[in-house]
Parts: structure tokens; sequence; C-alpha cells
């Protein structure tokens, strides 16, 4: 896979962890990355059958066809990083304005409104007819496993976001 195309989450790990895993490939240059995601992957593979979450198992069972789910929203796993929070493709998002609700969701790593892609501040502002907006108080989300909606900022300070 090229670098450029793939979306990566950086997982800390402990350094010496690190270290025992490049000394076991035996120079000090290599590259323990592909091998590290071979071994999740191995595991994910393994396990797909066993007992995982409830909203895990709620998510995939709410995902019915997961061809056409992959189709209109993109994968599944993949999604949009908002600070600390990460937005699954498939989440909704919705912002109260006039008495008015709009709605956007995330799609192929992106939020779309109205056929538009934003960012969640721009998203908020476009909304409130581009005036200043805190799109953390403004936005509530609503991601594939969530039972129901909450504000953004309540989100971000939630163990796990």
């Amino acid at each position: 896979m090229e670098t450029a195309t793939r979306n990566i989450v950086c997982v800390p790990i402990e350094a010496s962890l690190y270290g025992e895993l490049v000394l076991r490939k035996g120079r000090p240059d290599a590259d323990v990355t592909t091998w590290i995601e071979r071994v999740l992957m191995d595991y994910l593979d393994r396990t797909q059958a066993d007992e995982w979450s409830p909203a895990y198992s709620s998510w995939l069972a709410s995902t019915g066809d997961l061809d056409a789910f992959r189709k209109e929203y993109g994968d599944p796993q993949l999604g949009y990083h908002w600070g600390t929070l990460f937005l699954p493709n498939g989440t909704k998002i919705s912002m109260n304005y006039k008495g008015r609700v709009h709605a956007a969701e995330v799609r192929q790593q992106r939020i779309v409104f109205e056929g538009v892609v934003f960012p969640p501040s721009e998203l908020a502002s476009r909304i409130a007819n581009n005036t200043s907006r805190n799109a953390w108080r403004d936005l509530l989300i609503k991601r594939p496993t969530d039972e129901s909606w909450c504000l953004a900022d309540t989100l971000r300070r939630t163990v796990g976001g």
C-alpha cells in the first residue's frame, strides 16, 4: 500500500517493546510497521467469529449489506479525525439553527453537507449563515454504534471519544 493513500493512526507503544521488535528483525533501520499490521490483521481474521462488544454487534447488524455501506459511505473502519474525536464513516452530524435542523454525514473520511465537503468549524459557520461558531458546542454527533445524539464537546471529553 502507498502511504499517501492510507488513513494512518499512530498508536503509542512502550519504547522497549518497539526496540525488541527492531532487535528481532536484526537491523536498526528495520521497518516493523508492516510486521505489526500483519500481526493485527491475523488477529482480527482469527477472531472474526468471536463475541465482540454489543456496540460492535449492533453496528454490524445495522450495516446490513456491508458492500452497499462501503459504496455509499466508505470503509466502516475508517472515518474523519476531528482532534481526538474519531467519527467513523456513516456518522451523522446535526445542527439546529433558527428552528431548522441541518444534517451532514461522514462519507469516505470526509464531512459532507449538501454535497460539499467541510471541516467541522466551517460546517457550523456555513449552517449559521457564515457567522463565527464553536463547532464543538453546536454540532450533535451520532456515530453508527451510538444509540442517541451527543454534543461533540461532550463526546471529545469522554474516555475514548
